[in-house]
């Protein structure tokens, strides 16, 4: 699965603001400045987040970026579904763009690429912009388990 640099960008946005607003809100630029990422491609995604109700924005002297819940609320999921649209590795096992294959009668890989969807999904729905703005000596671990499906005989 390869998720998209305005993903990426848009995780590291929520990460910076979610250790720094409680300070001042964040501008765009100092965002840009921090993660190396083009300050007018980050200004494109956070206006996305804010239209989806993630962030809030302030103009003017004192302005910038502030998250619109706590980070603990957020998980990972819902910021790449906003910005991407979708979560699929695979398109012949995607709920909302499925491809049908034309091996897919016999094929045997189908049921690797479920699991491997459903493995994904557990992963960054259950991982919050919280856990992701913990210092790395600190785990980026989800703040709750992920349980994966044990699939017997196979």
């Amino acid at each position: 699965m390869n998720v998209s640099t305005k993903s990426e960008y848009g995780l590291r946005a929520l990460i910076y603001i979610a250790r720094h607003s409680d300070v001042h809100p964040v501008s765009a630029r100092e965002i840009s400045a921090a993660w190396h990422v083009p300050v007018k491609y980050l200004e494109q995604i956070l206006k996305t987040l804010k239209e989806a109700g993630i962030v809030e924005s302030r103009v003017g002297l004192g302005g910038g970026y502030r998250l619109t819940r706590p980070a603990s609320l957020i998980t990972a999921g819902e910021v790449i579904r906003i910005l991407d649209g979708r979560i699929a590795p695979f398109s012949c096992v995607s709920e909302t763009e499925y491809v049908p294959c034309e091996f897919e009668i016999d094929c045997g890989l189908k049921t690797l690429w479920a699991r491997t969807r459903q493995a994904i999904l557990s992963v960054v729905d259950h991982t919050t912009i919280a856990d992701l703005a913990r210092p790395a000596s600190e785990s980026a671990a989800p703040s709750q388990p992920i349980l994966l499906k044990k699939q017997i005989g196979r």
